[in-house]
C-alpha cells in the first residue's frame, strides 16, 4: 500500500531539515494568531554551530521552517484588519512557512497564493495550510497567479537589494502590503500604519537584531 501524499511530503520536509540541522521538524503553536506551523523544532536554540555549519546552513537556508518576525507580525496585522484580506484575493510573496496567506484565509479571503522560488516552500505551505485546516495554491512567480487584489510581503522588502523589485510590486494593479524590520528602509511616501514587536521562531544566531517591525499599505 503506498503512502498517503501528504505523510510523503512532510518525510520530505523533515529529511531537508534532519540532513542540515541534525534536528527535526514540529508543528509549533503560534497562539497570538491562533495559526500552527510546521517549524524547526525550538531546542535548535541552544545549540552551537561552528562557522562551517553556519556557512552551510545559510547557503541552504530552509527559510519555510522558520515563523520570521515579519511575517508575524503582517499576520497579527492582517487578523487585526480582516477588512483588507475579506473576500479578497490574496498572493503571499516569498511566502516561505505561507503564514501570511494563511492569516489571510483566516480573515476571509476568498483565495490565496504561495508565491516562492523554493518548491520546498510550497510543500511547507500546503502542509502548513492544511494543518490549519486551509487549502492554498503555489506558484514560482506572481505573474502565474493571475489577477490578485492584495500582495502580502514579509521579510523580502526590508533588504535593500530588492527595492527593484519593490517598485515591480508597486506597478501592479492592486494593493501592496508589507513588513520592514528597519523603519528607516522607506519604500513608500506613506508612513507606516502599524508597528508590531515580533520574534522569528525559533531564533537562533541573532536573527532578530530589529524586533520592531512597520508595517506599509501601498495603493490604499
Amino acid at each position: 500500500m503506498s503512502e498517503h501524499p501528504e505523510q510523503t511530503q512532510l518525510e520530505q520536509l523533515s529529511g531537508q531539515i534532519k540532513d542540515l540541522f541534525d534536528a527535526s521538524l514540529q508543528p509549533c503553536a503560534l497562539p497570538e494568531l491562533d495559526i500552527s506551523l510546521y517549524l524547526l523544532e525550538e531546542t535548535i536554540e541552544d545549540r552551537q554551530f561552528s562557522p562551517e555549519q553556519v556557512e552551510t546552513i545559510w547557503a541552504n537556508m530552509p527559510y519555510w521552517a522558520f515563523a520570521w518576525s515579519s511575517g508575524r507580525a503582517l499576520a497579527r496585522y492582517i487578523l487585526d484588519n480582516p477588512q483588507l484580506a475579506a473576500g479578497k484575493r490574496i498572493c503571499d510573496f516569498g511566502a516561505g512557512s505561507g503564514i501570511v496567506a494563511i492569516a489571510a484565509l483566516k480573515a476571509g479571503a476568498r483565495s490565496a497564493w504561495a508565491c516562492d522560488i523554493d518548491a520546498m516552500a510550497h510543500v511547507a505551505s500546503r502542509q502548513n495550510a492544511q494543518l490549519n485546516g486551509f487549502k492554498l495554491q503555489c506558484c514560482d512567480n506572481i505573474e502565474e497567479a493571475g489577477e490578485v487584489d492584495l500582495i502580502v510581503v514579509g521579510d523580502v522588502l526590508y533588504d535593500t537589494r530588492n527595492h527593484g523589485l519593490a517598485k515591480t510590486l508597486f506597478a501592479k494593479d492592486c494593493e501592496v502590503l508589507w513588513a520592514e524590520s528597519r523603519a528607516q528602509t522607506k519604500l513608500s511616501e506613506y508612513p507606516p500604519v502599524a508597528k508590531y514587536q515580533a520574534q522569528t521562531q525559533p531564533n537562533i544566531g541573532g536573527f532578530d537584531e530589529h524586533q520592531f517591525i512597520h508595517i506599509y499599505h501601498h495603493g490604499s
